[in-house]
């Protein structure tokens, strides 16, 4: 595996050219996209990752929170080698329990869906079709695509798995699959998570409205807030209970 120093951490990385790990350590680590001030999170809170991609996101928030477990979900099987390389390496045991697990998180548990890679960026893959997004036919053209076929499981499934009576954060960051994640959360579950930070992207390609995230969240209660409201696209949603 290829390895990178960011701020003292020796990762695992996939990036062919490093531009795009950059972009996201500075995101995550830098500005701390996926903070809020308006986020309550209690002492050794529970972490639901969904779309890890190599861990940095699951790294940044064991080291902010100190979470009590932290389960990192990620659908590609390249990607999960270096996911639970890093988190292995750079999570501390003795403070937070981390799950690693290489699933796709969906509307519906047990489905086999074929999951598009491009294997010169980051770890980038999505499940939507292929014909709604340029990069994919782009990256097959170029010889730079990879596809699996992953298993899907849903939030709600994992839940109950696990036995979880409480999700302080739940972040989800899925390459336009977002709606899809929201979907396989039952009313009761929705319940039981605190905080949420959703990335938003892939709308000219989906059709779905900036906004909708938005209005799903505060329909189950949510108080939410975006990064900024001028984007037309890559929007970051937040929601936070009372």
């Amino acid at each position: 595996m290829k390895r990178k120093n960011y701020g003292g951490m020796d990762l695992a990385v996939i990036d062919a050219n490093d531009a795009d790990t950059d972009f996201i350590y500075s995101e995550v680590f830098l500005s701390q996209i996926y903070y809020h001030p308006e986020m309550k999170i209690r002492k050794y809170p529970v972490v639901m990752d969904v779309g890890a991609n190599i861990g940095i996101y699951a790294i940044w928030a064991a080291r902010r929170y100190q979470p009590f477990q932290l389960f990192a979900y990620e659908a590609s099987p390249r990607t999960f080698q270096y996911l639970a390389e890093n988190i292995a390496h750079q999570v501390d045991p003795q403070t937070t329990r981390v799950i690693p697990i290489n699933r796709a998180v969906a509307r519906r548990s047990g489905e086999r869906l074929v999951l598009n890679q491009s294997t010169t960026v980051s770890g980038i893959s999505t499940l939507l079709d292929a014909r709604q997004v340029s990069w994919v036919e782009h990256a097959a053209e170029t010889s730079a695509l990879e596809r699996h076929e992953v298993t899907t499981t849903t939030v709600s499934d994992e839940i109950a798995a696990h036995g979880l009576e409480q999700i302080d954060i739940l972040k989800i960051d899925v390459e336009g699959y977002f709606l899809e994640v929201l979907g396989g959360i039952r009313d009761e579950d929705f319940a039981k998570v605190r905080n949420v930070v959703v990335e938003v992207d892939y709308l000219p390609e989906t059709g779905i409205g900036p906004f909708e995230v938005e209005t799903l969240l505060r329909a189950k209660g949510f108080t939410t807030d975006c990064l900024d409201r001028s984007q037309p696209n890559n929007l970051t949603f937040y929601g936070w209970r009372s």
